[in-house]
């Protein structure tokens, strides 16, 4: 029985998760999250830049 709740608990938890992600989390919060390593790299030039 205690097996069969936890399984259900984490069956539940999955499809949750799964709703957040692709449902209701915003297109925008990705693509900036995408956008952070390449942002990260035009920082670095153009510290470098000052500094020659």
């Amino acid at each position: 029985m205690t097996a069969g709740v936890v399984t259900l608990f984490a069956l539940l938890a999955f499809v949750a998760i799964t709703i957040w992600v692709f449902v209701i989390k915003k297109k925008e919060d990705f693509d900036e999250q995408a956008n952070l390593p390449l942002d990260e790299e035009d920082r670095n030039k153009g510290k470098k830049e000052k500094s020659s």
